[in-house]
């Protein structure tokens, strides 16, 4: 039998057995059965990799009898695009997605301390999943089916997919799929069980699966600005919106998990944010897999889409019986004593998170109900998403402004003037400097300018607060108080440099679209052509090969001020032979705060067609979403936590354990 199957058929069958030790384990209390299925789970890692490096082995070695292989690659296809032909289909992807849960549970099923009764109905849950999973790659998606014979060659990649992108969106993004799975077993056995600790549990999982979910989306930003020939770093295309959907929701659970550990309070919240998240990840993979969505990013037809949507419907309702049973277990605590509050913030927070996600949701769904019940599709453009969300956008950066410093409870009038005078004061004199030397824009005005000065403001006033406290408990200098002020409270300074990361998105997104400028040009070599400050002079135009393609190249040297500033930069296209497809690959080259875009859309040899663009502060962009959001999460994720309290009925405890808390000394966001 074939390798690959065979794997897969064990594998499978050591998750029935891990799930039904794990069931009569806990109904019958037999430790042993417990560890038995422990081993399984490892077992089903061991096997799942093995399939995985098997499948990477067909397609180094170019094996076209098999036709997963015989799609997705060819002879004249170079090896790193190989490689990642692994997840260009359904049936890899699935691979992928299963093969990392399986990493991730045997994690934690060698982790002994924490596998506790919570852990153990959550794997449950986790292995009902993946047997799906692997009943799926073992009927209907089927990575290892042989054909009959053996092809001299095979079909190759998109030729959009060629592109070192393809490494990274799609492993960051099922990485952060695969994550999200775990918070929401968690929860499903915390109300089963009536454990309201799953939330501190889940928590971890969470920020681990939101930053596999932020990579992914910030790779699928810089794909899309640097191959296709649009010009931009996000479109709104119904797939891109289906990996951020569950960023969404899962950003505002971590937010809301804070009121939990807090206040006790938002319990309910947290469930059907995490419901929520783990549909739209399912919902997201039916989107981009499936085929019944047009797309760029859509990687071929697919017959999966009913096995996802009947899952995502028994998940549904199951998870809400489960709630309406249960129901009377889940009290939260009454928090907001004032909208003006830090509670109150926080329930804004996440309505505005809601009601970007529901807009978003609509426009990506709407294709496909008016197709259902009109017959044919009609495409939401991105004017939709853009005046809902742009808005809310705002909205958002404002109330990251006002969290760090509003009190817990009520905010009084003072203490409003207090601790917000000097941030208001900062951002007003930043908003006249700004004006004064032409910022006219409004968005300009009140989003890069005012709002961002407001938040890097009330941040760094908080951490002066901070540091302040730890000076207080033992003075051992500046640079020690202010290390030992950032070690004891990185959870929340962590937090505080993801939403820097945030801003610096917001405003670089704000810079390149408002101040913008474009000019399509046909071109002669030795011209020399003008956009906003800089002058553009083609010098050569080129024709070569290169692995699997033949280039066109277009060369042109940049001024400013009469001075050369870039040379030989390119704009270049693509011919691939084998799919008979021209591809526009756009450059991009950051000189001071702007960026150079080129695009060719016609190149010949003597000229030309090209579209130049000179887009400020996208530099911001890669710097915020690759750099400050990867260190500010790792420094959260660094931070470990106890459990502070565990809401019960019994108010005694309750407040006891509160007191304990706010003894420790960590400073919440």
């Amino acid at each position: 039998m074939e390798l690959g199957e065979t794997t897969l058929i064990i594998a499978l069958l050591l998750t029935v057995y891990a799930l039904i030790a794990h069931i009569i384990g806990i109904w019958k209390k037999k430790k042993e059965l417990i560890d038995s299925g422990r081993i399984a789970i490892i077992g089903i890692a061991i096997l799942t990799t093995t399939a995985s490096i098997w499948l990477f082995n067909l397609f180094i070695n170019r094996n076209f009898q098999y036709e997963y292989v015989a799609l997705y690659s060819s002879l004249d296809l170079p090896m790193i695009y190989t490689i990642s032909a692994f997840w260009a289909g359904a049936d890899g992807s699935l691979l992928l997605w299963a093969w990392l849960i399986s990493i991730y549970i045997a994690v934690i099923a060698v982790r002994g301390k924490s596998y506790d009764n919570l852990m153990k109905h959550a794997m449950v849950i986790i292995l009902v999943t993946l047997s799906y999973f692997f009943y799926m790659l073992l009927t209907v998606s089927r990575p290892f089916r042989m054909l009959d014979f053996m092809p001299v060659d095979g079909n190759g990649l998109n030729p959009l997919l060629q592109d070192p992108g393809m490494l990274f969106h799609p492993t960051t993004l099922f990485w952060g799929y695969a994550g999200v799975l775990i918070p929401f077993a968690l929860m499903i056995a915390g109300i089963y069980l009536a454990d309201d600790t799953w939330t501190y549990r889940a928590r971890r999982w969470a920020l681990w699966a939101w930053l596999g979910l932020a990579l992914g989306n910030m790779f699928g930003s810089w794909w899309a600005y640097t191959v296709l020939n649009w010009g931009g770093f996000w479109g709104w295309d119904p797939v891109e919106n289906a990996s951020f959907l569950p960023w969404l929701t899962l950003t505002a659970f971590y937010h809301s998990t804070m009121i939990t550990e807090r206040k006790g309070g938002m319990k309910f919240w947290n469930i059907l944010l995490i419901l929520f998240t783990w549909e739209l990840t399912v919902y997201g993979t039916l989107l981009t897999r499936s085929g019944i969505i047009a797309s760029v990013h859509t990687f071929g037809q697919s017959v999966t889409a009913p096995y996802y949507i009947n899952y995502m419907i028994v998940i549904l309702a199951a998870t809400l019986a489960l709630v309406a049973w249960k129901y009377n277990t889940i009290k939260s605590k009454k928090v907001l004593e004032s909208f003006v509050s830090r509670e109150g913030s926080f329930l804004f927070n996440n309505w505005i998170f809601i009601a970007s996600t529901v807009s978003v949701l609509w426009g990506t769904t709407y294709p496909l109900l008016s197709e259902a019940f009109r017959g044919y599709k009609v495409m939401v453009g991105p004017s939709f998403y853009n005046q809902v969300n742009v808005p809310l956008g705002i909205a958002l950066l404002f109330l990251m402004a006002i969290c760090p410093l509003i009190a817990w409870r009520k905010a009084s009038v003072s203490h409003l003037k207090r601790n917000f005078a000097k941030p208001l004061a900062i951002a007003g004199i930043a908003m006249v400097i700004a004006f004064a030397i032409g910022i006219r824009d409004f968005y300009a005005l009140f989003v890069a300018v005012a709002g961002s000065v407001l938040v890097v403001s009330t941040h760094v006033l908080d951490f002066s607060r901070i540091v302040n406290k730890q000076k207080k408990l033992e003075d051992a200098g500046t640079m020690k108080n202010i290390s030992k002020a950032f070690w004891n409270n990185r959870r929340t300074l962590g937090g505080y440099m993801c939403h820097i990361a945030i801003l610096m998105i917001i405003v670089s997104a704000t810079g390149a679209v408002v101040y913008e400028k474009s000019q399509t040009f046909n071109m002669r070599v030795g011209g020399t052509y003008t956009v906003g400050d800089y002058d553009f002079k083609l010098t050569n135009i080129d024709q070569y090969p290169q692995d699997n393609r033949d280039v066109q190249a277009a060369y042109f040297d940049v001024y400013k001020n009469g001075e050369i500033i870039l040379a030989k930069a390119t704009a270049l296209m693509y011919h691939y032979a084998k799919q008979d497809n021209i591809n526009v690959k756009p450059m991009a080259y950051t000189v001071g705060i702007d960026d150079l875009y080129f695009s060719a859309q016609a190149i010949t040899a003597d000229g030309a067609t090209v579209k130049l663009k000179v887009m400020p502060l996208m530099f911001l962009m890669w710097l915020g979403g690759f750099h400050v959001l990867i260190l500010g999460i790792l420094i959260c994720l660094s931070a470990v936590v106890p459990i502070r309290r565990k809401i019960t009925s019994d108010d005694i405890n309750i407040n006891q354990t509160i007191k304990k808390s706010t003894t420790e000394n960590i400073h919440d966001i």
